[in-house]
């Protein structure tokens, strides 16, 4: 009878002590967040290669519409915007807003399937998927296409034609030595 009571005993401590002992030296939940978002970051480009990168899309697609369909002046607004990033917070990312890019004035109805299929080819090359349109009526167009790390770029014309791209989260240059 002692004997079970005594592998009772020790069955009981066993089960209140293991628990605890494998939560000691171990690291936060928020910790193993932090570092699962840092080693996401770390596998994508810094935020200024990726804006290089976008930055080359977006006068690639302006250029080759204006040779195809224009000629139109684009402007670039040169109202580039950065921010931290919601979806990774705590971890020194970043994402950005481009310069937009525009002209006065619409692109006629019949030219809008060409200029689609003009973006959607450049923007393939630079790994954003098939573009989801968002308005298509007369006179009215818009689509919206997204790549793997979260970017988007919204192409649309009505009143006047605009090109925008905003990145994903990123990490600075450098900031994967810590």
């Amino acid at each position: 009878m002692w004997r079970s009571i005594r592998l009772a005993a020790v069955l009981a401590t066993t089960l209140i002590v293991a628990p605890l002992l494998a939560g000691c030296g171990g690291s936060t939940r928020e910790e193993d967040t932090v570092n699962d978002d840092r080693a996401v970051l770390l596998g994508r480009p810094s935020i200024e290669q990726i804006t290089e990168r976008y930055e080359e899309m977006q006068e690639r697609i302006t250029t080759r519409l204006s040779e195809e369909l224009g000629p139109w002046e684009w402007v670039n607004d040169q109202n580039m915007t950065r921010s931290g990033c919601a979806e990774f917070p705590h971890v020194g990312g970043e994402s950005r807003s481009l310069d937009r890019r525009h002209f006065l004035g619409s692109l006629p109805d019949a030219q809008w399937p060409q200029a689609v299929a003009i973006v959607t080819e450049i923007s393939g090359e630079y790994d954003f998927g098939e573009p989801e349109v968002i308005v298509d009526r007369v006179g009215d167009h818009e689509i919206v296409g997204h790549d793997p790390f979260g970017a988007r770029y919204t192409f649309g014309t009505a009143a006047n034609t605009l090109l925008s791209v905003s990145t994903g989260c990123h990490l600075p240059q450098g900031a994967g030595a810590g």
